[in-house]
């Protein structure tokens, strides 16, 4: 069906070829392999080639990035497509990918918002800076863990020179110490002059800390609070001095979180719609899950991973407390426990 309405061919192209200035694709499809893949790129493409006047696109898959791949590695440089693009809404595969939407395809974007699903292994560089040295707004999510913010992401954000508008939301791992409020001074701030706004979400993991100067939440939180920021972080240590931190912005306005300790003591994340908690190291007992029910209101959709057994259940006079939490559940849709042990469907099922 898309194949056929997004081409030349069309009738709905006839008509609204040069009519449409705004455009919000969502794709839908259980296919799999390389023929969704294609099809979503061909969709994508044909989407910029064919709308001349179009100035505002939201493209994305059910499963925000699963098939988008190399959207522009096979145009031909002689194509001629759309450039007037001002706002891009978009999700991707790889990094490989956003950078290739911003090497000088679209010189008239200043507002990109993207979700990547991997960054690794990034080989491509952007040649030409002109789409990047404009942006007025950039938001980059990926939910799975990277080694690549310090050699890649970094750079990409300095070369932003007219930035406003900064959303992260990133789960960082293997860097020599946290991501705190020091480092987002000197390297980000400190960068920007033209920064108005900056919202973050990011998880610092597998930190090799020195057990002698484990960095309290006062010296990750404080130098941003100084500045007038309003923000919160915990911390996590595992018997290797493998150090976690997560810091956040307040008030939180992305629909995603994700929470890999059970150390997290809550907050009020209303915005948040789809949340994913893990813990390697502890099981999440009853107390967890009350904190997540108080801080995830409006929670639709819950992923679960831990293996580890919980200890015993709560005893007969603490069911005021689980009450409490079925009540705060009453928005939640689906629940995925198929990585983690029995307990906690267990506890779903009967309890909440």
């Amino acid at each position: 069906m898309a194949s056929r309405l997004f081409n030349d061919k069309s009738s709905f192209i006839h008509i609204f070829q040069n009519q449409i200035s705004h455009f919000t694709v969502m794709m839908h499809d259980d296919s799999k392999g390389e023929y969704i893949k294609e099809l979503f790129t061909n969709v994508f493409t044909n989407i910029l080639i064919i709308f001349a006047n179009l100035i505002y696109l939201n493209f994305h898959s059910q499963d925000i990035c699963r098939y988008i791949s190399k959207p522009f590695l096979s145009l031909p440089s002689t194509t001629c497509y759309s450039s007037n693009i001002v706002h891009l809404n978009i999700g991707v595969f790889s990094f490989d990918d956003c950078l290739c939407l911003l090497d000088g395809h679209l010189t008239q974007l200043h507002t990109f918002i993207v979700k990547v699903e991997h960054i690794i292994d990034t080989s491509m560089t952007i040649k030409n800076t002109k789409a990047v040295s404009n942006l007025k707004c950039f938001s980059l999510t990926s939910f799975h863990r990277t080694n690549e913010y310090d050699n890649q992401i970094l750079p990409l954000l300095h070369q932003m020179l007219q930035l406003e508008e900064l959303t992260l939301s990133l789960i960082v791992d293997n860097r020599t110490s946290f991501i705190d409020g020091t480092h987002l001074i000197n390297n980000i701030l400190n960068r920007m002059s033209y920064l108005q706004t900056f919202i973050f979400n990011i998880i610092t993991e597998y930190v090799t800390m020195d057990e002698e100067r484990l960095p309290t939440l006062d010296d990750i939180e404080q130098p941003l609070i100084q500045r007038g920021f309003n923000v919160n972080c915990y911390t996590d240590y595992n018997e290797f001095y493998k150090g976690q931190c997560h810091i956040y912005s307040l008030p939180y306005t992305i629909d995603c979180m994700h929470i890999h300790s059970s150390l997290f003591y809550g907050d009020l994340f209303r915005t948040v719609r789809y949340l994913y908690v893990q813990d390697f190291v502890r099981s999440f007992e009853d107390d967890f899950f009350v904190r997540i029910a108080q801080a995830f209101p409006l929670l639709n959709k819950l992923t679960i991973f831990n293996k580890h057994k919980q200890a015993k259940l709560k005893q007969q006079q603490d069911n005021h407390e689980s009450t409490y939490a079925i009540n705060e559940f009453s928005h939640l849709m689906i629940l995925n426990v198929a990585m983690s042990c029995i307990d906690y469907a267990k506890q779903f099922l009967f309890d909440f």
